[in-house]
């Protein structure tokens, strides 16, 4: 029996490739006995693939005696000489603050502590200590929440070719017999027994009902079902990748183009903005069916945006694009009145700067003095507002910022100079030609400062 579970993860890394030779390895370690056998499985496979393993353990804060259990894991990796990495983060504060559940809030902080560390230490794997019981909970948790087939492919058994599960094919009873066995410790999270845990309540009390009273073997059919789905996901998410490229923009935020996403098919359009909102840095374990079908409006036409995502991210449809970006800082309507030349703090952040010469940078703007008169008006947008625009006469500013794809965030943070009640100049934008100043001769020169 010692042999069996380590013969099933050889098949299962060489299967999948999940391991290559000279790999460095983080073993996301709780103490429980999960990921104790991972942690034991890899030290032994150590040498026949030439690993260099590091130990991470992050600490949940969710119980008074967590530590206990850090302290419990860094003896362990101690007796092996292997590196000890401590995180910890005060969970539950993060979840009321980001208004999600503790489940929620764990698995996040969880990931980003394990993501830092592979890029800090320059890594080849992340280890994770999921199995096929895992694997069969997860598929019944998205299947009641409403899952598309993505979400029934279950727990991925590699993700981003650096997330690995090398025991996502043993059962949870294996592992258990191969921890008696080989004399292992562990620690036991009394947590895992709380069915206010939606997940404890599927473990705990569906899966037991399901077992009893449908088919005994629904843990593995699930897996089976599972596991049939990961390997069709392969395909399409290549269908997937293949269309986001051709749908991709950098503006420098990710943007995908409107028509190219109107002409690919709504299944494989769920995978594109996947993609993108992974790429964005969207929270993707927030991400829900609703998301996809707002989503899905704003490309239509049928809703006009912003559409709010997880984590303060927003989706902005432009003229041809969306975006996928950050909630900018609101910002209160201003009037910023000017008296004369001088250096001024603008309530938006930064300041400008206005000076009488000849000489100008090209970033700035140059108006003619016998058209400037103090005191100048500086703000923000105004309803109704207009430009002129020697084409068409006057042309509405909602218009001209639309035309330049601006969000209506980003147009609150733009500055408009304004001279006896008519804009004058957009910084970057705009010069009304009647104010403008030649190269030759002397103006009025206003330089924005960092407006950020």
């Amino acid at each position: 029996m010692r042999s069996s579970l380590l013969r099933t993860v050889k098949k299962t890394i060489e299967r999948y490739g999940l391991l290559s030779p000279g790999d460095r390895v983080l073993v996301a370690v709780s103490g429980g006995v999960d990921s104790m056998v991972l942690l034991e499985v890899l030290y032994l496979l150590r040498k026949e693939y030439d690993l260099r393993l590091w130990v991470a353990h992050y600490d949940h804060r969710w119980r008074k005696d967590s530590l206990k259990d850090a302290l419990f894991v860094y003896r362990q990796a101690q007796e092996k000489g292997l590196p000890f990495i401590y995180g910890v983060a005060p969970v539950k504060e993060y979840a009321r603050r980001e208004k999600i559940s503790l489940e929620m809030a764990g698995r996040e902080l969880r990931y980003r502590f394990f993501e830092r560390l592979y890029n800090l230490l320059d890594l080849q794997k992340i280890a994770l200590a999921h199995h096929a019981d895992d694997l069969a909970e997860e598929v019944l948790l998205k299947f009641i929440r409403g899952a598309g087939r993505r979400g029934l492919a279950g727990i991925p058994i590699k993700r981003e070719a650096h997330l690995i599960r090398p025991l996502l094919l043993v059962t949870k009873e294996e592992i258990e017999v191969f921890a008696r066995e080989w004399g292992l410790s562990w620690v036991e999270d009394e947590s895992n027994q709380d069915v206010r845990f939606l997940r404890n309540r599927v473990r705990h009390l569906l899966i037991p009902f399901l077992e009893r009273h449908f088919h005994r073997k629904v843990r593995e059919n699930l897996k089976r079902t599972a596991l049939i789905l990961a390997e069709e996901e392969e395909l399409i998410e290549d269908l997937a990748r293949k269309a986001y490229e051709k749908a991709l923009v950098r503006k420098p935020q990710i943007a995908l183009r409107v028509p190219v996403l109107k002409d690919i098919p709504p299944a494989l359009r769920r995978r594109v903005f996947w993609l993108a909102l992974r790429e964005a840095g969207v929270s993707l374990f927030r991400m829900r069916q609703s998301h996809l079908e707002a989503l899905n409006n704003l490309i239509s036409g049928k809703a006009r945006g912003p559409v709010p995502l997880p984590g303060n991210f927003q989706a902005i449809r432009g003229p041809g694009f969306i975006r996928f970006v950050p909630k900018p800082a609101l910002f209160s309507p201003f009037v910023l009145k000017i008296p004369g030349p001088g250096r001024y703090s603008l309530p938006i952040g930064g300041e400008v700067i206005l000076e009488i010469k000849t000489r100008c940078s090209p970033r700035d703007i140059k108006l003619k003095l016998e058209k400037v008169s103090f005191p100048i008006i500086i703000r923000n947008r105004q309803p109704g507002d207009r430009i002129y625009w020697p084409a068409v006469g006057h042309k509405k500013l909602k218009k001209f910022f639309w035309e330049k794809g601006l969000t209506a965030e980003e147009r609150d943070r733009i500055p408009i100079i304004e001279i006896d009640g008519r804009i004058v100049a957009i910084p970057g934008y705009y010069v009304h030609p009647e104010y403008k100043a030649s190269s030759e001769e002397e103006g009025l020169c206003l330089s924005f400062q960092k407006i950020a």
